[in-house]
């Protein structure tokens, strides 16, 4: 049996609550007369056994009238994600073309995905805080804790994660070794590609230490 999507819209009567399985937790929604009650649930193998009456008591309430649909969205983290993963080597004058699984956000609305009807962001897993750069002209950013992978065959479908394709080009004489690499996730958008989550193509091409790489965004 087909395991439905976490996305999309959700529709339930006042009185109604429903479960909705997001794999690295639970999201228990309730609805009343005109708001809904949200609650998350770890999942662990100690857990006692989860409730509807839970969701109203430990749960948020969100008053937002009487449509009875709510939108599920995934979304990117708000800042850069930085990839330190296994070592990597680019020949001179070779291109690299790897994949990187990006961590995503679960956004719920009321009754239409719009700004002013978001309700809450949940991170499906905790992403740590990093800093990329020198230490005064650096940037904020979360740590991209995935390995790279070659094949995008080889990735197995999950809804908590996009998949970011990276196409490094070494435009120099010597050999580029990949070691730190930061992905602005603000330039990119989410598009369903079968049953994955693909981001924009992360093109990069390197001119040498003395000349500045060039950056890429777009889709293909």
């Amino acid at each position: 049996m087909t395991k439905s999507s976490i996305y999309g819209k959700k529709q339930l009567e006042p009185g109604k609550d429903t479960f909705i399985d997001c794999n690295t937790l639970m999201l228990g929604i309730k609805r009343n007369n005109e708001g809904w009650y949200l609650k998350t649930f770890e999942k662990d193998d100690n857990q006692q056994e989860i409730n509807a009456e839970q969701i109203v008591t430990k749960g948020a309430y969100y008053h937002t009238g009487k449509s009875n649909t709510l939108v599920l969205a995934p979304a990117l983290p708000a800042k850069p994600m930085v990839f330190k993963g296994s070592r990597m080597v680019v020949s001179p004058h070779q291109r690299l073309t790897f994949y990187v699984k990006v961590p995503l956000l679960l956004q719920v609305y009321s009754s239409k995905k719009t700004d002013e009807n978001l309700l809450t962001e949940i991170p499906f897993i905790n992403i740590s805080d990093t800093w990329f750069g020198e230490p005064i002209s650096g940037e904020a950013a979360f740590a991209l804790e995935s390995e790279h992978y070659l094949d995008i065959k080889t990735i197995k479908s999950d809804e908590n994660f996009a998949i970011c394709p990276v196409s490094v080009f070494n435009n120099y004489n010597t050999p580029l070794e990949i070691e730190r690499l930061i992905l602005r996730v603000d330039q990119m958008n989410l598009l369903k590609f079968n049953s994955n989550i693909i981001t924009n193509l992360v093109k990069l091409e390197y001119k040498g230490k003395d000349a500045l790489s060039s950056v890429n965004y777009s889709f293909s």
